[in-house]
């Protein structure tokens, strides 16, 4: 069954992801060779290092020299891994950093203290309109989480998290309620686990699977080919 990989970072030099074109494509054949052919690319988005216009500028700059050296199956459709801040809501064209053609934000939450500001910041999101899902949830405590999905936040899991011997078991209880959209590699360099690991966690999510394809293919099928 062919998952959208939806959190990936592929392009080259647009963040420490891929250092160079041929990184970048040998990532696209690792994923081939995965039955992954469908891909976001989601660079990292910090606010409080760039504008909205030069990163565009930059991931797009760098996008157009991995697509024409891509000669594998791959389709490829561009986002952002987007930073969580204070007043986000406010940062002018952030519907740019959306996956393109959709209202589809991929939100990273920071590794410190969770602060009530991210509930504000993530209402606010929504109310603009924003369809926020939370860039590998699985990394964060669960109960902040519950906060924000409790907001109409959506999940993206990344692979690696459903591979262990142990069964995460909020991991599960998210999927049982239908809370997760997305499963990401969320590859960083050209390292063969990342996709092993996405092959292997589509054969332990079980029943889950199909809904999450269903949702993350809805959004797929409405972005836009840069």
């Amino acid at each position: 069954m062919d998952i959208v990989d939806f959190h990936a970072h592929i392009i080259p030099r647009a963040d420490h992801g891929s250092s160079s074109v041929e990184v970048s494509v040998n990532q696209l054949s690792l994923a081939q060779q995965s039955g992954v052919t469908r891909i976001v690319a989601t660079p990292h988005f910090y606010p409080a290092r760039d504008s909205v216009e030069s990163f565009l500028e930059r991931r797009n700059r760098h996008f157009a020299e991995l697509r024409e050296a891509n000669k594998t199956e791959c389709s490829i459709r561009l986002g952002a891994e987007v930073l969580i801040c204070d007043n986000l809501e406010s940062m002018p064209r952030l519907e740019r950093l959306c996956i393109s053609g959709t209202n589809t934000l991929l939100l990273e939450l920071p590794f410190s203290d969770f602060e009530k500001q991210y509930q504000i910041t993530v209402k606010s999101l929504i109310d603009r309109g924003l369809d926020v899902v939370l860039a590998h949830a699985d990394r964060y405590e669960p109960e902040n989480i519950e906060k924000l999905v409790s907001l109409g936040a959506r999940i993206q899991l990344n692979a690696s998290s459903l591979v262990g011997f142990f069964k995460p078991k909020h991991l599960y209880k998210w999927m049982e309620r239908e809370l997760v959209v997305a499963l990401g590699s969320d590859i960083h360099g050209a390292d063969r686990k990342y996709y092993k690991n996405f092959v292997t966690a589509k054969s332990k999510i079980g029943e889950h699977l199909l809904y999450i394809k269903r949702q993350s293919d809805e959004i797929w099928n409405r972005a836009t080919e840069d």
